[in-house]
Protein backbone atom coordinates (compact mmCIF):
# COMPACT_ATOMS: atom_id res chain seq x y z
CA UNK A 1 0.00 0.00 0.00
CA UNK A 2 2.55 2.50 0.82
CA UNK A 3 4.58 1.25 -2.52
CA UNK A 4 1.09 2.40 -4.06
CA UNK A 5 1.10 5.71 -2.14
CA UNK A 6 4.88 6.66 -3.34
CA UNK A 7 3.81 5.54 -6.99
CA UNK A 8 1.17 8.43 -7.65
CA UNK A 9 2.94 11.20 -5.47
CA UNK A 10 5.75 10.73 -8.05
CA UNK A 11 3.71 11.02 -10.65
CA UNK A 12 2.18 13.76 -9.71
CA UNK A 13 5.40 15.28 -8.87
CA UNK A 14 6.62 14.31 -12.68
CA UNK A 15 3.06 15.98 -14.09
CA UNK A 16 4.40 19.31 -11.94
CA UNK A 17 7.24 19.23 -14.09
CA UNK A 18 5.77 20.40 -17.12
CA UNK A 19 3.87 23.44 -18.04
CA UNK A 20 0.44 23.10 -20.41
CA UNK A 21 1.03 25.10 -23.51
CA UNK A 22 -2.26 26.44 -24.95
CA UNK A 23 -2.48 26.66 -28.64
CA UNK A 24 -2.95 30.46 -30.00
CA UNK A 25 -6.78 31.37 -30.55
CA UNK A 26 -7.56 30.98 -34.33
CA UNK A 27 -8.54 34.07 -36.03
CA UNK A 28 -12.24 33.97 -37.80
CA UNK A 29 -13.69 35.81 -40.09
CA UNK A 30 -12.36 38.25 -42.60
CA UNK A 31 -11.92 41.39 -40.40
CA UNK A 32 -11.81 39.84 -37.01
CA UNK A 33 -11.46 42.42 -34.25
CA UNK A 34 -10.13 42.39 -30.83
CA UNK A 35 -11.35 45.85 -28.33
CA UNK A 36 -8.51 46.04 -25.64
CA UNK A 37 -9.04 45.19 -22.25
CA UNK A 38 -7.55 46.42 -18.81
CA UNK A 39 -3.86 44.82 -18.53
CA UNK A 40 -3.41 43.76 -21.97
CA UNK A 41 0.04 44.47 -23.94
CA UNK A 42 0.54 44.09 -27.10
CA UNK A 43 2.25 41.30 -26.45
CA UNK A 44 -0.21 39.66 -24.93
CA UNK A 45 -2.50 40.12 -27.77
CA UNK A 46 -0.23 38.96 -30.52
CA UNK A 47 0.93 36.02 -27.98
CA UNK A 48 -2.97 35.09 -27.61
CA UNK A 49 -3.39 35.03 -31.53
CA UNK A 50 -0.54 33.62 -32.34
CA UNK A 51 0.87 36.85 -34.35
CA UNK A 52 4.11 38.39 -34.41
CA UNK A 53 3.09 41.94 -31.90
CA UNK A 54 4.88 44.10 -34.66
CA UNK A 55 3.21 43.18 -37.06
CA UNK A 56 0.17 43.57 -35.29
CA UNK A 57 1.30 47.18 -34.70
CA UNK A 58 2.33 47.72 -38.05
CA UNK A 59 -1.50 46.77 -39.28
CA UNK A 60 -3.05 48.76 -36.45
CA UNK A 61 -1.16 52.48 -36.76
CA UNK A 62 0.52 51.78 -33.63
CA UNK A 63 4.17 53.23 -33.84
CA UNK A 64 6.60 52.48 -31.04
CA UNK A 65 6.97 52.56 -27.70
CA UNK A 66 3.84 50.64 -28.76
CA UNK A 67 1.26 52.37 -26.45
CA UNK A 68 -2.43 51.30 -26.21
CA UNK A 69 -5.76 51.80 -24.25
CA UNK A 70 -8.69 50.38 -22.69
CA UNK A 71 -11.70 49.98 -25.84
CA UNK A 72 -8.97 50.37 -28.74
CA UNK A 73 -9.89 48.36 -31.45
CA UNK A 74 -6.79 45.97 -32.81
CA UNK A 75 -8.09 44.11 -36.17
CA UNK A 76 -6.38 40.87 -36.29
CA UNK A 77 -6.91 40.29 -40.04
CA UNK A 78 -6.16 42.93 -42.52
CA UNK A 79 -5.01 46.51 -42.20
CA UNK A 80 -6.85 48.75 -39.64
CA UNK A 81 -8.51 51.86 -41.29
CA UNK A 82 -7.37 54.67 -40.41
CA UNK A 83 -9.45 57.27 -37.94
CA UNK A 84 -11.38 59.81 -38.71
CA UNK A 85 -9.72 62.98 -38.68
CA UNK A 86 -10.89 65.64 -35.63
CA UNK A 87 -9.43 68.71 -35.25
CA UNK A 88 -7.19 68.27 -32.17
CA UNK A 89 -4.66 70.98 -30.71
CA UNK A 90 -1.39 70.02 -31.24
CA UNK A 91 0.63 69.21 -27.92
CA UNK A 92 1.60 72.66 -26.14
CA UNK A 93 5.49 72.83 -24.95
CA UNK A 94 5.41 72.21 -20.73
CA UNK A 95 1.93 70.39 -20.72
CA UNK A 96 2.54 66.98 -19.91
CA UNK A 97 0.85 64.18 -22.01
CA UNK A 98 0.39 60.57 -21.52
CA UNK A 99 2.83 58.50 -19.45
CA UNK A 100 4.89 56.15 -22.43
CA UNK A 101 4.82 52.58 -20.29
CA UNK A 102 7.90 51.13 -20.75
CA UNK A 103 8.36 47.05 -20.71
CA UNK A 104 5.80 44.67 -22.72
CA UNK A 105 3.79 47.79 -23.11
CA UNK A 106 1.06 47.89 -20.72
CA UNK A 107 -2.62 48.94 -21.59
CA UNK A 108 -2.78 52.50 -19.90
CA UNK A 109 -5.65 52.60 -17.29
CA UNK A 110 -6.86 55.08 -14.69
CA UNK A 111 -7.45 52.24 -12.13
CA UNK A 112 -4.00 51.37 -12.23
CA UNK A 113 -0.13 52.60 -10.82
CA UNK A 114 2.09 53.46 -13.43
CA UNK A 115 5.30 51.65 -14.11
CA UNK A 116 7.34 55.07 -12.47
CA UNK A 117 4.49 53.83 -9.11
CA UNK A 118 2.43 57.54 -9.55
CA UNK A 119 -0.92 57.22 -8.52
CA UNK A 120 -2.50 58.07 -11.58
CA UNK A 121 -5.75 60.01 -11.03
CA UNK A 122 -9.13 58.67 -12.69
CA UNK A 123 -11.37 60.44 -15.05
CA UNK A 124 -14.78 60.23 -14.62
CA UNK A 125 -16.62 60.56 -17.47
CA UNK A 126 -21.07 60.61 -17.31
CA UNK A 127 -23.39 60.18 -19.81
CA UNK A 128 -23.40 63.48 -22.05
CA UNK A 129 -27.17 62.45 -22.67
CA UNK A 130 -29.73 59.87 -21.48
CA UNK A 131 -31.20 57.77 -24.21
CA UNK A 132 -30.65 54.50 -26.64
CA UNK A 133 -27.15 53.68 -28.44
CA UNK A 134 -28.62 53.50 -31.53
CA UNK A 135 -25.23 52.60 -33.36
CA UNK A 136 -21.97 51.23 -31.50
CA UNK A 137 -18.67 51.74 -31.44
CA UNK A 138 -16.70 49.77 -34.20
CA UNK A 139 -16.87 48.75 -38.08
CA UNK A 140 -19.97 49.80 -39.37
CA UNK A 141 -21.03 50.14 -43.21
CA UNK A 142 -17.70 48.84 -44.38
CA UNK A 143 -16.32 52.09 -42.74
CA UNK A 144 -14.68 53.01 -39.16
CA UNK A 145 -17.20 54.10 -36.69
CA UNK A 146 -15.25 55.90 -33.92
CA UNK A 147 -17.60 56.42 -31.54
CA UNK A 148 -21.20 56.07 -30.73
CA UNK A 149 -24.90 57.24 -31.93
CA UNK A 150 -27.28 58.01 -28.86
CA UNK A 151 -30.85 58.77 -30.09
CA UNK A 152 -32.54 61.45 -28.26
CA UNK A 153 -35.38 64.09 -29.59
CA UNK A 154 -34.11 67.67 -30.97
CA UNK A 155 -33.29 70.43 -28.37
CA UNK A 156 -32.09 67.73 -25.47
CA UNK A 157 -29.40 69.30 -23.47
CA UNK A 158 -25.93 68.02 -23.63
CA UNK A 159 -23.79 67.82 -21.24
CA UNK A 160 -19.89 67.63 -20.97
CA UNK A 161 -19.23 63.97 -19.92
CA UNK A 162 -15.95 65.66 -17.69
CA UNK A 163 -14.92 68.73 -16.73
CA UNK A 164 -11.97 70.27 -19.26
CA UNK A 165 -11.36 73.21 -21.74
CA UNK A 166 -13.30 74.29 -24.81
CA UNK A 167 -10.64 73.53 -27.86
CA UNK A 168 -13.08 73.26 -30.77
CA UNK A 169 -16.48 74.77 -30.76
CA UNK A 170 -17.53 75.27 -34.95
CA UNK A 171 -19.72 73.57 -38.18
CA UNK A 172 -16.59 73.85 -39.98
CA UNK A 173 -16.03 70.04 -39.89
CA UNK A 174 -17.45 68.66 -43.03
CA UNK A 175 -19.82 65.96 -41.89
CA UNK A 176 -20.56 66.76 -38.56
CA UNK A 177 -22.16 69.51 -38.24
CA UNK A 178 -22.16 71.85 -34.95
CA UNK A 179 -19.23 69.96 -33.20
CA UNK A 180 -18.05 70.43 -29.65
CA UNK A 181 -14.46 68.86 -28.77
CA UNK A 182 -12.98 69.03 -25.04
CA UNK A 183 -9.94 68.20 -24.04
CA UNK A 184 -9.67 66.57 -20.12
CA UNK A 185 -6.49 65.20 -17.97
CA UNK A 186 -4.03 62.64 -19.38
CA UNK A 187 -4.30 63.83 -23.11
CA UNK A 188 -8.16 63.04 -23.04
CA UNK A 189 -10.37 63.87 -25.19
CA UNK A 190 -14.49 63.88 -25.76
CA UNK A 191 -16.42 65.42 -29.18
CA UNK A 192 -19.95 66.25 -29.21
CA UNK A 193 -21.42 66.32 -33.02
CA UNK A 194 -24.53 67.08 -35.08
CA UNK A 195 -25.43 69.69 -32.33
CA UNK A 196 -28.57 71.96 -32.62
CA UNK A 197 -26.42 74.47 -31.52
CA UNK A 198 -23.26 74.90 -29.46
CA UNK A 199 -23.75 76.81 -26.26
CA UNK A 200 -19.59 77.19 -25.65
CA UNK A 201 -17.20 79.05 -27.19
CA UNK A 202 -13.33 77.66 -27.86
CA UNK A 203 -11.15 78.65 -24.81
CA UNK A 204 -14.31 78.36 -22.29
CA UNK A 205 -13.61 75.81 -19.10
CA UNK A 206 -16.53 73.72 -18.43
CA UNK A 207 -16.94 71.11 -15.31
CA UNK A 208 -18.59 67.97 -15.79
CA UNK A 209 -22.35 68.02 -15.87
CA UNK A 210 -22.52 71.70 -17.66
CA UNK A 211 -25.17 71.61 -20.52
CA UNK A 212 -22.58 72.64 -23.50
CA UNK A 213 -25.31 72.00 -26.26
CA UNK A 214 -28.46 70.98 -27.65
CA UNK A 215 -28.69 67.74 -29.41
CA UNK A 216 -29.71 68.18 -33.09
CA UNK A 217 -29.08 66.77 -36.77
CA UNK A 218 -27.35 68.88 -38.37
CA UNK A 219 -24.20 67.38 -40.43
CA UNK A 220 -24.03 64.32 -42.52
CA UNK A 221 -27.24 62.81 -40.47
CA UNK A 222 -30.39 61.05 -41.27
CA UNK A 223 -32.15 62.02 -37.59
CA UNK A 224 -31.83 63.75 -34.54
CA UNK A 225 -29.04 62.07 -32.41
CA UNK A 226 -25.44 63.07 -30.40
CA UNK A 227 -22.16 60.84 -31.77
CA UNK A 228 -19.93 61.08 -28.67
CA UNK A 229 -16.32 60.00 -29.31
CA UNK A 230 -13.50 59.29 -27.15
CA UNK A 231 -10.23 59.42 -27.77
CA UNK A 232 -6.80 58.87 -25.90
CA UNK A 233 -4.39 61.48 -27.81
CA UNK A 234 -5.40 61.07 -31.51
CA UNK A 235 -6.72 57.24 -30.63
CA UNK A 236 -10.51 56.59 -31.12
CA UNK A 237 -11.17 54.21 -27.94
CA UNK A 238 -14.72 53.01 -27.22
CA UNK A 239 -17.01 54.93 -25.22
CA UNK A 240 -18.89 52.48 -23.46
CA UNK A 241 -15.17 51.28 -21.56
CA UNK A 242 -14.89 54.98 -19.56
CA UNK A 243 -18.96 55.48 -19.30
CA UNK A 244 -20.60 53.78 -16.24
CA UNK A 245 -22.93 51.36 -16.39
CA UNK A 246 -27.20 51.47 -17.26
Amino acid sequence: MALKFLYVLSLLALSACYKTVLPPVPVRGREAVYQVRPGDTLYSISKRYGMDYRTLARHNHIRYPYTIYTGQQFYLKGIAPRPSYIPLPKKRSGVASSITMPRHHVVKSWRHRSAFGVSRRIVRLIWPVRGKVSSEFGRRHGRSHDGIDIAVPEGTPVRAAAAGDVVYSSHRLAGYGNLIIIRHSYDMFTAYAYNQINLVRRGKHVKRGDIIARAGHTGHTTGSHLYFEVRRGTTPVNPLAYLPGR
